[in-house]
């Protein structure tokens, strides 16, 4: 009777020994698996956290003034596209109306001396309009806008290289504190401007010095210092083209807190209001197809492979009968929000606005509803 107990419990060490050995070896198998899953969704979990997005469009990026006035003030500078400087009432607005990110353009260039240093007023004016919208839990996305020193081609691949590099390395460190909540986008829509490339996919040269100028964005940020070490980041392909060539030949580093950033306002047909289609409709395949084929690239060149992409502008221009810009809106919201990609709507004070910057009150709250929810909950924008 003994030896059978001795037996049993020789069997339950063994047994209970086994299993322990299984379930180390499953973790070691699997927990560096894990791990690396993780790290590589990284981009992907901030892609969700920025949900509906509105772009503080013809503000801080207004640039041309110092060609018309002397010596102009940082409101002159706000004010020079005819809208007001952003106040704090504005990014509560905001908030309230249910968006969770807004896009800060920004044009630093004419706000630079002879040796390329950023105007202290300037840099400490963007510095108070980014904390206000902080203030309210919003997630910003702080850029270089109209920079016309950017031109992306091989000949001023170097000078190009070195004065994004010098905007950067003052830009970073000034808000080197701020926490995952600021997010920097490297380059706008960076594109030979006045030629027959400007709003094409771009050639492979001009892809290419592209994904050069992302790099040294990249790289510039990550050695400023603070938060900057791990700051997310967004990256433009050509001229921020929704193209397919450009979206499939933009190099994305092995930093997993870098995002890529397009812009999209299809069908153009629709969305400019001077093309002169009035009606769009989720019947007409001509209408769908742009929309449709982009969601198909985003999802093969960048979520496939666990990369994080924001439509960091779209819109369409206000109507005389807004009915199919909301049917619109809806389609479009609702493609890309099944795939988790946020769209940061382009509001620039006029065509675009539906939030009133003076009295900071929602102009078309059935659209704004559609932006931040998916859902129409009538016609029109009432």
């Amino acid at each position: 009777m003994k030896n059978s107990k001795r037996r049993n419990a020789s069997i339950y060490l063994i047994s209970f020994a086994i299993l322990l050995g299984l379930a180390i070896a499953c973790y070691l198998f699997l927990a560096p698996r894990i791990r690396a899953y993780r790290k590589d969704m990284i981009g992907i979990r901030m892609m969700e956290k920025l949900g509906a997005g509105f772009n503080i469009g013809n503000d801080l990026d207004a640039y041309g003034v110092t060609a018309h006035k002397s010596a102009p003030t940082v409101e002159d500078f706000e004010t020079y596209w005819h809208n007001v400087p952003a106040t704090k009432e504005l990014f509560a607005a905001i908030r309230a109306a249910g968006f969770s990110s807004v896009r800060i353009p920004v044009s630093w260039s004419e706000h630079t001396d002879a040796d390329g240093t950023i105007d202290p007023a300037w840099m400490e004016r963007v510095r108070e309009v980014v904390d206000q919208a902080l203030a309210e839990g919003l997630y910003v996305i702080l850029d270089t806008h109209h920079e016309l020193f950017i031109i992306p081609d091989k000949e001023h691949a170097q000078a190009s290289e070195e004065g994004l590099r010098s905007l950067w390395r003052q830009i970073a460190p000034r808000f080197a504190d701020c926490d995952e909540h600021l997010l920097f986008e490297g380059m706008n829509e960076p594109r030979m401007r006045d030629t027959d490339e400007e709003w094409t996919d771009g050639t492979s040269e001009l892809r290419d010095v592209v994904n050069q100028l992302n790099a040294a964005f990249i790289e510039t940020v990550r050695e400023a210092g603070g938060n900057n070490a791990t700051r997310f980041l967004l990256i433009p392909a050509y001229a921020t083209s929704c193209k397919s060539r450009a979206l499939e030949e933009l190099e994305m580093p092995e930093d997993h807190r870098v995002l890529a950033s397009v812009h999209a306002y299809l069908p153009h047909s629709f969305t400019d209001a001077d093309r002169g289609n009035e009606s769009w409709s989720e019947e007409i395949s001509d209408d769908t197809e742009e929309i449709l084929k982009l969601r198909e690239d985003l999802q093969t060149y960048f979520l496939d492979k666990h990369i994080g992409v924001v439509i960091t502008e779209f819109g369409c221009e206000e109507r005389t009968d807004n009915a199919s810009r909301l049917d619109w809106a809806e389609y479009y919201v609702t493609s890309f929000s099944k795939l988790g990609v946020p769209c940061f709507w382009w509001d620039n004070g006029d065509e675009y606005r539906i939030i009133d910057r003076v009295s900071c009150t929602v102009t078309a709250p059935e659209l704004v509803r559609v932006l931040t929810t998916g859902k129409a909950s009538g016609s029109g924008d009432g």
